[in-house]
């Protein structure tokens, strides 16, 4: 799997989150945002989990303060964490 020859999404205007896939189901929060804080100051992350389990679904957002943290966050896509090349694209507004 090469995330990083992979197309992203076209940026939606002002977009100030990324979405996070194929993401280690040990990580956490606190892990996710050490990946992610040298691109910008963050606002908020969110690991998906199975509304019946609670187990973790290996993807999440995070949201950062400026939308030119999100170009920075992109470029990590393929990205070893904890032993898998995790996939970072732009949040696509919900409803598209």
């Amino acid at each position: 799997n090469n995330f990083s020859k992979r197309q992203h999404a076209e940026k939606p205007p002002g977009c100030c989150t990324v979405f996070c896939g194929n993401l280690p189901f040990d990580l956490d929060e606190g892990a996710l945002r050490e990946v992610m804080e040298p691109c910008g100051e963050i606002t908020s992350v969110r690991l998906a989990t199975d509304r019946e389990t609670g187990d973790p679904k290996g993807f999440g957002h995070v949201q950062f303060e400026e939308t030119e943290a999100t170009d920075k966050a992109v470029a990590l896509a393929g990205t070893q964490v904890m032993g898998r090349p995790i996939w970072v694209d732009y949040a696509q507004e919900k409803g598209r």
